[in-house]
């Protein structure tokens, strides 16, 4: 019971203070991460509209429209901040005609049903609240036949770049950290056992998990 009033009360946006912090991390993770998930999802569909829930400041879309020519997608996530961060990235990369990024809720998508080949998350699984409502927004506007990919990465920035980063933090960044250390800890992974439970009561029909390296949710509709 005080894990879900745990869960509650930690937001599950990353807060503006703590934006710039969270890009800088995710950017360590490019060559260990990012590129091994991107190849993993193009490998699986190399073409139509994908859709990134929780996206973060933008680095798995983007890396994706650079290796896969023929796809669109569309980005969401809570942080105003981090949107804007991710637009900036897209643009740079010169992929911004075919990324398009947007602050909008998991829980309640603004896109039309049966709108997407592929929906996507890395990261954020951990932080749903309602995680069935989340799954249940991601079989409405997926295609009949197709699937939804979770990640969720128990360890993202490897134990070198954690202390180089340690020592150059100041300010607001310095407070982020102290946040995330305290928010990280008191909201524990979930267990294969909880993860079975949501899939079944969710609408997908069906569900696999995986540990491999990662914790990956399949999900079919």
């Amino acid at each position: 019971m005080w894990k879900k009033l745990v869960r509650y009360l930690i937001p599950e946006r990353i807060p503006w203070f703590a934006a710039r912090l969270y890009d800088r991390l995710a950017g360590t993770a490019i060559d260990s991460y990012y590129k091994k998930v991107a190849a993993e999802i193009v490998e699986h569909r190399d073409r139509g509209r994908i859709l990134d829930v929780g996206t973060g400041p933008g680095h798995l879309p983007v890396r994706i429209a650079k290796i896969a020519p023929e796809i669109e997608i569309d980005g969401v996530d809570l942080s105003r901040r981090l949107i804007e961060i991710a637009r900036k990235r897209a643009k740079q990369a010169g992929v911004s005609d075919r990324v398009r990024f947007r602050v909008a809720d998991g829980n309640r998508l603004p896109f039309a049903d049966d709108s997407f080949d592929m929906v996507i998350s890395t990261g954020s699984f951990h932080a749903w609240r309602n995680p069935v409502r989340v799954m249940n927004e991601c079989r409405r506007v997926l295609k009949t036949g197709c699937e939804a990919w979770i990640y969720d990465p128990a360890k993202l920035v490897t134990d070198a770049a954690k202390n180089e980063l340690l020592g150059s933090l100041q300010g607001f960044d310095r407070i982020a950290w102290k946040w995330g250390d305290v928010t990280s800890k008191a909201v524990p992974p979930r267990s294969d056992e909880e993860i079975h439970d949501m899939i079944a009561r969710s609408a997908f029909s069906k569900g696999w998990v995986d540990r491999t390296e990662w914790l990956r949710i399949r999900l079919r509709k």
